[in-house]
């Protein structure tokens, strides 16, 4: 089945049978100059002129702390492999990534052209080694390659469906090349009678995800690419042409349809009395995501001195496979007040002036694994938002859904158009499946809800699989650090090094309820090894009635406990659950155990969906690092903030229950150890300029040290070292920090 081309199958089909040791790439190979864009133009010095001073109105912004650029020159690498990759690097705060190239065959894209602004002495207005100061003209567009800050120092631009006027204010974009590179346009000024010249200064920013790279493969040249592409230290670089990317990688500049543009036109100038509420529907990969980030982007427009009040967008986010501002398996309720500039993975979590309003664990990657309680979680959210907006006059509404839009995928869209109160539905297909769109076109006759069909976002040469940005999304989110200055922070460092929160399970001073398996058979002998090494959801119950069994049928409502076999909570139960908040001096002798003393609500207790999404609600998700039996504690590592779970004094204890789903296996956690050590080595041979053969990576001892691997000799590949997880072994690691001091 055809589907996206990563970067190795990409490699692997154009290498030939026999062994071929590729020259080094010449750095020099494309002399293109951003001061001219002609091939044999001699590059320009660098200088500042007069024209590019702020104007005097505008407060310089200043970057964070976090983004300050080192004094220390970064050095050049130029050392290829054998495959045409260079050897990399570990990069440290604050420097800029060198080696983040991708090596894509020529045959897998054709070149195409990016950008129209063609640099030159009267428009470059300054540029140093860390920003670059411009001015666009009416036809002008600019596709910039990296992570930047955007600083619109005068007149207006466009970008991802956002205008910013100028301001003193930064907004930050992400532009890797596994996604199209959002275009840079002058707008016209709507707001006064005069049209300034557009200026805008770019400035490199050292955002922590660019060391991602150093514990997972796949965030590896994903970015600019090497420093001696422009000989310049920045965190982004202009391209006229994919061809001037000497890696050849598969670029394309994000150009929505024509027939996009019109509907964006027609929803912003729609004047209903009540806010738009828009539904995004379609199959996967037809860019319903990209069209509600347009869209909310949109909306956000506002006027210099405009209210905060008017510029709040709600995005009920039901796609749990590829969320937008959450990992894999949530579905979410969304208040946005800022642009979004970049892929979900560079934002796994909201940041700033966002805020979840509330969110549920799903538990799968698709809505036809449970379509009822999918639907039921989407209800709830829905009235969530409505209770949002009571004393808000405005806030629009976008619904992105997931791609599943046949048999009972069919069905569920046609019930939201029934009960979520649209005002538009737009279905991102105009090449059928047919019977889905006359389903579509029928239920938009009954609700009398317009239905927009549009065209697919263009087909993409990928250098990640879906499944791929699942993996980095996720551990992007594992590996979140405390933001600065209302942007987000990693930690870029392997999780085993890091000290886990312990989560008591029993005992004096039980901090969770227990534990639910969704879809398992529930074997107690076997749950340590099922849970240990996996994500499970942190949720909260609000009130006793969620454990019990409760289903969405036809009509829309909810009934628990009548004619369905659930089983509500007896009385003891109940008062245990209740004892939590207490001195839980109580051992919940009312949940079974396992015989290691874990928790966990049976199967009488819960169908194939997890809670009732009325009465609990998901906090985030954790990954459970071990369990110590000794101490009967979970030892998490989540960057859920410690007190939601174990509570303080001033912050009561809450009915934890730790909900285990079918996500993917969190592979990438139990190699990264192994990978940041294979770049450390790789970059002390690079340092001494010598090949240590005599001393190879030992992955075993390696694998021995952490807490889910080990090393098996063989297997096919014959490379005679495999390694796969292991669930079997007691938790050994670092002192973890105790919830109870």
């Amino acid at each position: 089945m055809a589907g996206p081309v990563s970067a190795f199958a990409a490699r692997k089909a154009a290498r030939p049978s026999t062994t071929v040791i590729r020259p080094p790439i010449e750095t020099n190979a494309l002399p293109v100059t951003e001061a001219s864009g002609e091939a044999d133009a001699p590059a320009r010095p660098k200088k500042r002129r007069k024209g590019g001073e702020r104007p005097k109105s505008l407060d310089t912004p200043q970057p964070a702390a976090e983004e300050k650029e080192p004094s220390v020159p970064i050095k050049k690498h130029e050392d290829v492999n054998a495959n045409g990759e260079d050897a990399g690097d570990i990069v440290t705060e604050g420097e800029t990534d060198s080696s983040d190239s991708e090596i894509i065959p020529q045959t897998a894209a054709p070149a195409q052209r990016l950008s129209t602004f063609i640099p030159t002495r009267s428009n470059v207005l300054s540029e140093t080694d860390t920003e670059w100061t411009v001015r666009l003209h009416r036809n002008d567009t600019l596709a910039i390659l990296g992570q930047y800050d955007i600083w619109v120092r005068s007149g207006a631009i466009s970008i991802l469906g956002a205008v910013i006027h100028a301001s003193s204010k930064l907004h930050r974009v992400y532009a890797p090349s596994t996604h199209s590179i959002p275009s840079i346009r002058p707008v016209p000024n709507p707001y006064g009678t005069g049209n300034p010249p557009v200026e805008l200064t770019i400035l490199s920013c050292g955002g922590r995800i660019r060391m991602l790279k150093q514990i997972m493969p796949k965030f590896r040249r994903i970015w600019n690419g090497r420093e001696t592409i422009d000989g310049t230290r920045r965190s982004f670089i202009n391209l006229q042409s994919s061809a001037e990317d000497p890696y050849k990688r598969p670029l394309r500049i994000l150009e929505p349809p024509p027939d996009w543009q019109t509907t964006l036109s027609q929803l912003l100038a729609s004047n209903k009395e009540r806010p738009l509420a828009v539904m995004a529907c379609g199959p996967k990969g037809a860019g319903k995501s990209t069209f509600c980030r347009m869209l909310a982007n949109a909306l956000l427009l506002r006027a210099p001195n405009a209210r905060r009040e008017a510029s709040t967008v709600a995005l009920l986010d039901l796609d749990p496979g590829q969320p937008e501002y959450s990992p894999p398996g949530e579905l979410s309720l969304i208040r946005l007040q800022s642009y979004n500039f970049g892929p979900p993975f560079t934002h796994p979590a909201v940041s700033g002036d966002d805020q979840v309003i509330r969110a549920h664990h799903f538990g799968y990657l698709s809505s036809k694994d449970d379509p009822q309680h999918y639907y039921s979680c989407a209800l709830d959210l829905f009235s969530h938002y409505r209770r949002m907006t009571t004393n808000q006059e405005s806030c629009p509404l976008i619904v992105n859904c997931s791609g599943w839009i046949q048999g009972s995928g069919l069905e569920l869209l046609t019930n939201f158009m029934h009960n979520l109160d649209l005002t538009d539905v737009i279905y991102m297909s105009t090449s059928g499946p047919e019977e889905a769109v006359d389903v579509l076109k029928e239920a938009s006759t009954r609700t009398n809800t317009p239905l927009h069909q549009l065209s697919s976002q263009a087909s993409e040469v990928s250098t990640r699989t879906a499944a791929d940005l699942r993996m980095m999304q996720t551990l992007s989110y594992f590996h979140l650090d405390e933001p600065e200055s209302g942007n987000l922070r990693w930690n870029p460092y392997p999780l085993v090094n890091i000290l886990p929160l312990v989560v008591h399970y029993a005992g004096p001073r039980q901090d969770i309820l227990g534990v639910m398996l969704l879809g398992d058979e529930q074997n107690p002998e076997f749950f340590d090894s099922i849970l240990e090494g996996c994500v499970v959801s942190i949720a909260v119950i609000e009130d006793d009635s969620a454990i019990s069994l409760g289903r969405i049928h036809d009509d829309g409502r909810e009934e628990k406990g009548l004619d369905t076999g659930n089983e509500p909570l007896d009385e003891e139960m109940a008062q245990n659950i209740d004892d939590l908040n207490g001195d839980a001096r109580h051992e919940y002798s009312s949940l079974p155990r396992t015989p290691t003393g874990i928790p966990y609500i049976p199967a009488k207790h819960l169908t194939v969906g997890p809670l009732s999404p009325t009465t609990s609600y998901s906090l985030g998700q954790a990954l459970i690092r071990g369990i110590d039996i000794q101490t009967q504690a979970f030892h998490l590592l989540t960057p859920v903030p410690a007190f939601h779970l174990v509570g303080t004094q001033t912050y009561p204890k809450r009915k934890i229950v730790l909900i285990r789903g079918r996500l993917d296996t969190p592979t990438w956690a139990f190699a990264e150890q192994i990978d940041f050590e294979r770049e450390r080595s790789r970059r002390r041979e690079r340092d001494l300029g010598i090949k240590e053969e005599n001393k190879p990576l030992d992955v075993k001892v390696l694998a021995e040290r952490q807490p889910w691997a080990s090393v098996v000799e063989g297997g096919r590949t014959g490379s005679g070292k495999v390694r796969r997880i292991r669930r079997d072994i007691r938790y050994k690691g670092q002192v973890p920090v105790d919830s109870s001091n």
